[in-house]
């Protein structure tokens, strides 16, 4: 009951919490956006599960708020489509990019309504035929390691009945099905986003589990879509590093909401490690974290618009030039994107930058300042920065900032949304 009451419309006209304190670097505390007892795989967005996932109401907000009906949206860093969703049923336009074929697949799956009786009789003849269904051979590194020998088996049967599905929306949705069972199954700690062997040897059921993700899955999407009803938008959801460039004209896109990493995947959220069994199960390429921000070294140099920044990259060298150089790196490789995404945006166009203020070396890095900065440099106007509490993403609590074993600090529990604006132009 409590999950049909958050969809109620009504809860749009919801007024925004009177709790507001002023803070440095225009951010304001707005506990309103905490959203602390909706959790965010609420939905289409219990899809599978999927690394500091956006809240979905937080970008339900902001897209009321800075946009209108029909116009473009973009999320550079997609990843599993939470605003991809929020776009399809408020009639906006999306386009949205991910280095992870994972979460391109999981969005596109989330963005796909499909029939009810159609899924579940899918689900009947994948069941039926994987009794028949022979097991083939399977290799990919340290499968051994993580899979037990009659779980790899049952994959393997499994996995083909599925990647025959004729019609590819529908095989899609399947193969989702498949990735959040191959987790489930591995060997591998399911609620730990790094690959983490459990201590158990229990062998759990492959098909059993199959079954249960499927039947979660059709009831997430046919009862969102019975409630949320489709828009006739466009939605083009693409595998694509943004460093290489964004097919899309300069001056198009009206809003862009997206939460960047955090960080070093290293360090911060392993994108990569989370969806590595599910890759190679399904064959799909492996190059998350190597082409991550900040995944080639570069060194310190001048040239970044951001004052603040050099201050704290002085202040970790002095304790770790190595880890000032990776830190850098990160930044280095966030500014490049920002140049290329600013360029898309209309003039009075708005940037809804989503970010986290990670720790290293025990100093707190303002990446939303720093953002900010860099947005400002590429002709934007920072109107103000909302902060709210990190209350139910699936994030790391803690790490190892100095990389010695038992040695942790507490890491992100607020989220920034640094809200910018485009300059009109002085003619």
């Amino acid at each position: 009951m409590k999950q049909i009451t958050l969809f109620e419309t009504e809860e749009k006209n919801v007024k925004v919490s009177k709790s507001l304190k002023e803070l440095p670097f225009k951010r304001v505390r707005d506990e309103y956006f905490d959203f602390k007892d909706t959790p965010a795989s609420t939905g289409i967005y219990g899809i599978h599960p999927y690394p500091a996932m956006f809240h979905f109401l937080v970008v339900r907000e902001i897209i009321k708020n800075f946009s209108k009906e029909g116009d473009y949206l973009l999320d550079p860093f997609m990843g599993s489509g939470v605003v991809a969703g929020e776009s399809l049923i408020s009639g906006r336009n999306f386009v949205g990019y991910d280095i992870n074929p994972l979460a391109v697949l999981i969005s596109k799956v989330r963005t796909t309504p499909l029939q009810f009786n159609m899924l579940f009789e899918t689900l009947e003849h994948i069941l039926k035929t994987f009794r028949c269904q022979k097991p083939e051979d399977v290799e990919f590194p340290n499968v051994h390691y993580w899979f037990d020998e009659d779980v790899i088996k049952n994959l393997s049967k499994l996995r083909q009945v599925v990647f025959n599905i004729e019609r590819s929306e529908v095989g899609d949705f399947f193969k989702v099905v498949f990735s959040e069972t191959v987790r489930r199954v591995s060997r591998a700690r399911y609620e730990e986003f790094k690959l983490v062997r459990r201590k158990d040897n229990n062998v759990p059921d492959v098909i059993k589990t199959f079954r249960e993700v499927s039947l979660k899955n059709i009831g997430l999407l046919t009862d969102f879509y019975s409630k949320f009803t489709p828009r006739n938008v466009f939605l083009k959801l693409e595998e694509r590093n943004i460093m290489d460039g964004i097919p899309l004209e300069d001056n198009f896109i009206d809003l862009v909401i997206t939460s960047p990493p955090y960080g070093d995947s290293k360090t911060t959220v392993a994108y990569g490690q989370f969806s590595r069994l599910s890759l190679r199960w399904l064959g799909l390429e492996e190059n998350v974290d190597r082409a991550s921000l900040g995944a080639k070294p570069k060194d310190v140099h001048s040239g970044l618009p951001s004052n603040i920044l050099y201050k704290y990259i002085e202040e970790i060298a002095s304790k770790d030039e190595r880890r000032a150089k990776e830190v850098f790196s990160f930044y280095a490789d966030l500014y490049a994107c920002i140049q290329i995404i600013a360029k898309k945006v209309k003039e009075k166009g708005f940037v809804c930058f989503v970010v986290g203020n990670r720790r290293v070396k025990g100093f707190e890095l303002p990446t939303d300042k720093i953002s900010a900065d860099f947005f400002e440099s590429q002709g934007f106007e920072h109107q103000k920065t909302i902060v709210r509490t990190i209350s139910n993403k699936r994030m790391p609590v803690k790490n190892s900032p100095s990389n010695i074993r038992g040695e942790n600090d507490f890491t992100m529990r607020y989220e920034y949304i640094v809200i910018l604006r485009k300059k009109g132009s002085l003619i």
